[in-house]
């Protein structure tokens, strides 16, 4: 218990210590922070630093104004025989009070308007960009001027106007960040474990954003200060406080220029010019130091757990195969808008699995594999949606569930491994915590110390090691972030893991270690499990029965062993043949020619008759039968009425 709780407590402390050893690698924006924190200083003991106050009511004497640089005044006087110095420094307090107020309002408007329109978009995203847009196209001088004339001019008036008319930016950029954010795997991944919309928002997407909005934010603390600026020396700041924007109209209005006084125009502009070349150094650093995703190779040094054999006992006891299928699949139908149209891009698929099966859904790219497992789990990307059929999972139609039931569902019942796990796996976040996040989120009475125990077990199953829990995903070889996937799906016992293309891009010896551990899976916990590939070697290694699918439709199914002994459908048959057959070294490999059709150009008979050798007249004008769960193939040539030519 003393171990994982250190373990935990690490996690939380070493995440700021990695970023701010990063920052401090960064020099200009190490240089920017210092000088930002000069400017800070010197507002905060000014009142210590000033030689004179330059609020206090003093007797002037002609000879006072614009006097010249001198031991008794550093940088002279102004047209009112004040200190220049003294006023620069008082200036910096009200300046600077202007621009991180101003960004701050910006930043809480941009960010809430520009996270809730990337994240829900359809009407409500296009309505808050809207409004984006008319406020964006108003030049933000004029209209600051006009409010600041009509309302006033008093700090809190400039501060609020502002802040008011420079969130437009952070929105767009926020929102383009979010939409970026909302679409990757591990947000997928996240609504796949149960997880709710503001969990989504509070842990995966405002930590994604929150490096833009804070460099923006930055950014946007030097234009507040040249709005302030540019108000005050037209003669529309406060005037009952000092500010350099101030000074300057003032110098200007006043005849510094024609009286030559240098001194009480330069410092000013210098100071403006400091704090914005400051927060600029600054708030690009600031990105860098708070994402870490590039901050180490992604090869694993020597001796990483990922080399070393493990026999880690199982979690759960076996489970007893049962004679029922676990899920049915039936005549699933899965449509996509685009472009005002109706795009059907799966057809009445339909298929079982049991307990401790494993199926293969193999086919090209583009036949419809990773649309059905989605449409399964009900996680199609935006525009898509099922249309017909049924998903019974211990008969129970998980089509009809409602949000709360759907998401208590997911992981807990059938959970899903994704393709390409850099992109499954929140970047920003250790892996541990995001083993734990699934516990703790199907089992919220489950502490911290027991969630990080339960993730380190998972990690220890897969080969990895606990003691690498504390990590980011960037830090991780390809396998091992593979393998920490699957540890992810494991997190709450389901029934069934869909596993897409858990090899892809790996070698292959990486992609045998990774087969061998699903098979271990399905033996010693007795899931199902539904493998998405296009590699017929992978199917041949470790499935039980195969779907094979073609232009969304299921060409053929039947148990493996018969399927590659005796293949049914032409495309079965030609998709065989173009995959090496060590049985057989000397057979030539053959493509299949042409590409699978288009969703928008879909045939209207077979699917495969545009590229099938063995077409005829039927095969183009008329749709075959597709079949039924552990039926045969779809195919006339099967039909015994029919012979081929």
């Amino acid at each position: 218990m003393t171990a994982v709780l250190e373990a935990t407590t690490s996690t939380t402390v070493e995440a700021p210590r990695r970023a701010w050893r990063s920052f401090l690698r960064h020099r200009m924006g190490v240089i920017g922070a210092a000088m930002l924190g000069i400017a800070l200083l010197v507002a905060a003991f000014a009142p210590l630093i000033a030689p004179y106050d330059p609020y206090a009511s003093v007797r002037v004497n002609i000879g006072d104004i614009y006097q010249a640089p001198s031991a008794a005044h550093v940088l002279g006087t102004d047209d009112g025989g004040k200190d220049v110095l003294s006023s620069l420094l008082y200036g910096a307090r009200v300046s600077l009070v202007v621009g991180f107020s101003a960004a701050a309002i910006a930043l809480v408007i941009g960010g809430l308007v520009g996270i809730v329109a990337g994240y829900r978009g359809g009407w409500v995203g296009s309505l808050l960009m809207r409004i984006t847009d008319f406020f964006l196209v108003i030049p933000d001088l004029a209209l600051q001027i006009v409010l600041v004339a009509i309302i006033g001019p008093s700090l809190g008036t400039i501060i609020f106007v502002i802040g008011a008319l420079g969130w437009t930016t952070t929105a767009r950029l926020v929102r383009s960040q979010t939409l970026s954010v909302r679409e990757r795997k591990f947000v997928m991944r996240a609504r796949a474990i149960g997880a709710g919309d503001a969990h989504i928002l509070r842990r995966h997407i405002l930590p994604a954003v929150l490096p833009l909005m804070l460099a923006n934010m930055v950014l946007v603390i030097s234009l507040a200060i040249l709005s302030e600026s540019t108000l005050a020396f037209l003669g529309l700041g406060d005037p009952t406080v000092i500010s350099w924007g101030q000074m300057l109209n003032f110098a200007f209005d006043r005849g510094a220029v024609s009286a030559g006084a240098w001194w009480a125009l330069l410092p000013p502009g210098f100071a403006i010019v400091w704090v914005v070349l400051a927060t600029t150094l600054l708030g690009t650093a600031l990105e860098d130091a708070l994402n870490p995703r590039l901050k180490r190779h992604h090869l694993e040094a020597p001796g990483s757990d990922v080399a070393r054999d493990r026999t880690v006992p199982a979690l759960v006891p076996p489970l007893a195969e049962a004679e029922a299928p676990i899920l049915r699949v039936r005549d699933l139908s899965i449509e996509f808008d685009v472009g005002g149209r109706s795009l059907r891009a799966v057809d009445r698929v339909s298929f079982d699995l049991r307990r401790g099966e494993t199926l293969g859904l193999v086919g090209e790219s583009g036949c419809g594999k990773t649309t059905t497992v989605l449409g399964i789990l009900r996680l199609l990307p935006p525009g898509g949606r099922v249309v017909g059929g049924s998903v019974l999972f211990d008969g129970e139609d998980l089509l009809s569930l409602d949000g709360r039931a759907l998401r208590s569902f997911r992981w807990t019942r059938l959970s899903l491994v994704f393709q390409g796990a850099m992109n499954a796996l929140n970047p920003v976040r250790t892996i541990g915590d995001q083993i734990q996040e699934a516990i703790r989120l199907h089992a919220p009475g489950t502490s911290k110390a027991d969630a990080a125990r339960r993730a380190g077990e998972l990690l220890e199953r897969v080969g990895i090691g606990r003691r690498r829990a504390n990590e980011y995903p960037h830090t991780y070889s390809g396998g091992m972030r593979q393998r920490a996937m699957i540890a992810l799906a494991l997190a709450c016992d389901p029934d069934v893991i869909v596993a897409d293309e858990p090899t892809t891009a790996l070698d292959v010896m990486i992609q045998a270690q990774i087969l061998e551990l699903l098979g271990g899976i399905a033996h010693d916990f007795g899931m199902g499990i539904i493998l998405v590939t296009h590699d017929l070697g992978v199917v041949a290694q470790v499935c039980d029965r195969v779907v094979v699918m073609y232009g969304g439709v299921v060409a053929e199914e039947n148990d493996a062993a018969t399927l590659f002994a005796s293949p049914q459908h032409p495309y079965t048959q030609q998709l065989l043949q173009s995959f090496p057959d060590l049985a057989h070294p000397d057979r030539p490999l053959r493509g299949i020619p042409g590409s699978p059709p288009r969703l928008d150009a879909m045939p209207s008979g077979c699917r495969f008759a545009p590229r099938c050798p063995h077409v005829f007249d039927r095969c183009v004008n008329e749709p075959p039968l597709y079949p039924a769960a552990g039926g045969r193939a779809s195919c006339f040539l099967l039909d015994p009425a029919e012979r081929r030519p």
